[in-house]
């Protein structure tokens, strides 16, 4: 690092002083002799603009959904431009009157422009208007830098880069800018002193008056003023009606932008609402619908068909001790009148599909954040073998649990903190937030992830307008949750690998309840000898626990069609034993009792089910339709603890977010998913790639070749001089570059150029007579330049290169 310090210093110094001393007066950065900047005024430069370029970043990733992603590029971007100044700082002798860096600024400036479409096209999704603009004078701002030996090139950067500073702080509420724009302003300051201080000899010796641009100052007035004109005096006629729109992020033109960030809210994502009305999900004329929103038990009526009445005679017995006999009938009779039991047995008709699709369109709710999620809306812990119902109520130890339940403001807003169960255990890893909005669904049930620990909606403070039941499920103390009202929850992930190790997982003592209970059924015995079979050998825990899960995945097979029969009497066993075809809420009544029957605690759970597949990526949410309805089991560890046991094939349970090196894996599995997908293509651009590369050299002299020949019509004492270009790089690529202050003409004395030194010696001669003759070739002279062009191709140069090589190694 100090070698490569030192090496920078001593160039930049020695180049500076020996390319002003080509100069005769000090004129300031004009096209004939650019000046060059000292490296301290380069790095006060390259601080400015990184620090601009890291606001933007920051700006552009706003969303807080790719924050990974962020610290990449602020890091490659910080790699790029030390690595690239210190390339271009110990080669200022070849690069400070080059030509070839405008070219290299304008592919800079035109790269995100072009990779723009292809993002969209492939990955579906982009950048806004603006933000794609900025983007790309974001990396021209860190290409000037970079080519900041140049002081004009500094100039321009540091325009940019306060520009681009004022933008992100214009369209960005984030706080965390205000101490890099604070910084930022503390490096342009030391830029403009640096500046001054190296440049004041300069202006003290130039004495000449430079004269304003009158004229074009006056130009861009009276054109500025021209088109302020129509607006000012004509109202609103046609002109000033198009002008609305002029711009594409302006709005009001009518159309819309998917990839825009905000607009006039009236795109294709229109919500709507009675107030503060939002773009969040595609609803028409929900404000001029009165209360025709589904209910939860609608929507799995409509989705799993109706249960069949009920035959009088049919017996069903559940062995329940006598304490909690009268409370489990007296909530049988309430669930029952309000319609919230579920059966397992559904009427075998096939469901109204044109009222399926009502329901799924609007969406029931929408959620934004982490997928696969589950968001439980019913609990039901009793069952008499064949419906199953919720027990609602108060238990003594969930009497404190209420208590404890408290208002806690957090960065200005008000949680409900409800206690955690899964602590005792240190089961936890990590939190998630969901933001949920609800839009065709009625009820006052928040939609509420398992093992819950907050809620949040904003303006409210008060602890009595929350319910949370002893289940875990929160809710509102109204009739109905008000349409498309922003509801955050928090809720902690269950680390399998913890449960796995953990050794008090299932060990609790039997105890007289309901979520044991099983109902006393002829299939009963069948049933548990099923559980045995398939945790045979496995220690009491949650090993039998995992068992039971993935057998059941295994054992049956998803199907809505395939109902129970309705003279069923013990549907589960039918399922498990017979058919092993069924709809989700089979699995999940399979998995309770057959965790009963081994005395685990267990109960089925009724909610929606938020698909990844159903995630948008330009309104970064996911919609849930009634079709997500969903039904799993859960399993009670202890103290109040359920872990959810998702027994249905093609559902997953969401895991804790990876770790840094666990995202590196996944990011390459990612990979080796698309290419196998779009594997021919892939195999093409391979090969066109590898034989781009065998062949580099035979593709580099073809474009040069090109080159030289579309300059036919210059004049020969200038094709000449080409000429000489096209075969020094031919050499090059061959191999036989000259060396370091050896003439061409002196070169072609080696013995290895026998075979055409009378050629180059042709070239070199002619080029010298167009460099330092009277600049006049004789047409045999110009008609020779071909000949000489086709004679010293590169495949000859390689071949003499080639023997030379095995003569070489003959010799040795």
């Amino acid at each position: 690092m100090l070698a490569l310090k030192s090496r920078l210093l001593s160039t930049s110094s020695n180049d500076q002083s020996t390319l002003n001393r080509k100069s005769v007066k000090p004129s300031d950065d004009d096209g004939s002799n650019p000046r060059l900047s000292t490296l301290r005024l380069q790095s006060a430069c390259i601080v400015a603009a990184l620090t601009a370029a890291i606001i933007f970043t920051l700006t552009e990733h706003d969303d807080h959904q790719h924050t990974f992603w962020c610290a990449f590029e602020i890091a490659m971007q910080i790699l790029l431009v030390i690595v690239g100044t210190a390339f271009f700082r110990t080669r200022l002798r070849l690069l400070h009157d080059s030509s070839v860096i405008m070219p290299l600024l304008a592919m800079v400036v035109m790269l995100s422009l072009l990779c723009e479409p292809i993002q969209r096209l492939i990955l579906g999704h982009g950048h806004a208007f603006e933000i794609l603009v900025m983007h790309s004078q974001s990396n021209l701002m860190l290409a000037l830098t970079v080519c900041g030996f140049r002081v004009r090139f500094q100039r321009l950067a540091m325009m940019i880069a306060v520009f681009l500073t004022i933008f992100s702080c214009t369209i960005s509420n984030a706080n965390g800018l205000i101490p890099l724009t604070l910084f930022f302003s503390l490096t342009c300051v030391t830029w403009l002193v640096l500046s001054w201080w190296e440049t004041v000899d300069c202006r003290l010796v130039d004495h000449k008056p430079r004269r304003r641009p009158v004229l074009w100052m006056t130009g861009c007035a009276g054109i500025l003023l021209m088109l302020l004109l129509p607006s000012l005096g004509f109202g609103n006629n046609t002109l000033t009606t198009a002008l609305k729109g002029f711009m594409p992020s302006s709005g009001g033109s009518g159309s819309f932008d998917p990839f825009s960030r905000g607009g006039v809210n009236d795109g294709d994502a229109l919500v709507a609402g009675n107030e503060n009305i939002k773009s969040f999900a595609p609803l028409d004329d929900a404000p001029f619908l009165d209360s025709d929103k589904p209910s939860l038990y609608d929507v799995f009526n409509d989705q799993f068909d109706e249960p069949p009445k009920r035959i009088k005679d049919q017996q069903r017995a559940v062995a329940l001790p006598a304490d909690l006999m009268k409370h489990v009938h007296q909530k049988m009779a309430e669930a029952k009148q309000a319609g919230r039991e579920f059966s397992l047995i559904r009427d075998e008709r096939t469901a109204d599909r044109r009222k399926i699709r009502d329901l799924d369109s609007p969406a029931a709710f929408y959620v934004a954040g982490r997928v696969p999620a589950r968001f439980r809306m019913e609990v039901y812990e009793h069952f008499d073998g064949v419906t199953w119902y919720p027990l609602d109520g108060e238990r003594p130890e969930l009497s404190e649990l209420s208590a404890r339940k408290k208002m806690r403001q957090v960065e200005g807003r008000h949680w409900l903190e409800i206690p955690s169960s899964c602590r005792a255990f240190e089961i936890d890893e990590g939190s998630v937030t969901h933001s949920v909005k609800i839009a065709n669904l009625d009820g006052n049930a928040i939609p509420s992830p398992p093992q819950l620990v907050g809620v949040s909606i904003a303006q409210v403070d008060r602890e009595d307008m929350y319910t949370v039941s002893r289940h875990g499920i929160a809710g509102l103390q109204r009739k109905s949750i008000p349409e498309m009202t922003p509801i955050n929850v928090i809720s902690e992930y269950v680390s399998r690998s913890l449960l796995a190790n953990c050794s008090i997982v299932g060990l609790a003592s039997p105890t007289s309840n309901i979520t044991r209970a099983l109902p006393i059924t002829n299939n009963r015995a069948a049933v548990r000898k099923l559980a045995e079979q398939w945790t045979v050998g496995l220690p009491r825990g949650w090993q039998q626990i995992a068992a039971i899960e993935s057998r059941l995945r295994e054992h049956c097979v998803l199907d809505r069609e395939v109902k129970a029969s309705s003279s069923s009497e013990s549907p589960v066993a039918d399922f498990l034993l017979n058919t092993r075809r069924g709809p989700e809420y089979l699995f999940a009544a399979s998995a309770a009792c057959l965790l009963r029957s081994l005395d685990y605690p267990a109960r089925m759970v009724s909610g929606f089910y938020a698909d990844p597949k159903n995630y948008d990526t330009r309104k970064q949410h996911t919609a849930v339709f009634a079709h997500n309805a969903h039904f799993w089991c859960e399993v009670g560890i202890g103290m109040n603890t359920w872990i959810t046991i998702e027994a249905s094939p093609g559902y997953e349970i969401a895991q804790p977010p990876p770790g840094f090196l666990d995202r590196i894996w996944n990011a390459l599995a990612a990979v080796g998913l698309l290419a196998a997908d779009n594997a021919l293509p892939l195999l093409l651009t391979l090969v066109v790639l590898t034989l781009l590369i065998v062949n580099r050299r035979f593709v580099v002299d073809g474009v040069l070749t090109v080159r030289w020949r579309m300059a036919g019509s210059h004049a020969p004492d200038k094709r000449a001089l080409q000429l000489a270009t096209l075969i020094e790089r031919r050499l090059k690529l061959a191999r036989l570059s000259r060396d370091s202050g050896t003439t061409l003409k002196r070169w072609t004395r080696r013995k290895k150029f026998l075979p055409v030194r009378r050629e180059l010696a042709r070239v070199a001669d002619i080029a010298d007579h167009a460099m330092f003759g009277d600049g006049t070739l004789n047409l045999s002279d110009h008609k020779a330049l071909d000949c000489l062009a086709a004679f010293l191709s590169y495949r000859r140069l390689r071949t003499l290169h080639q023997q030379q090589t095995q003569d070489l190694s003959h010799t040795s």
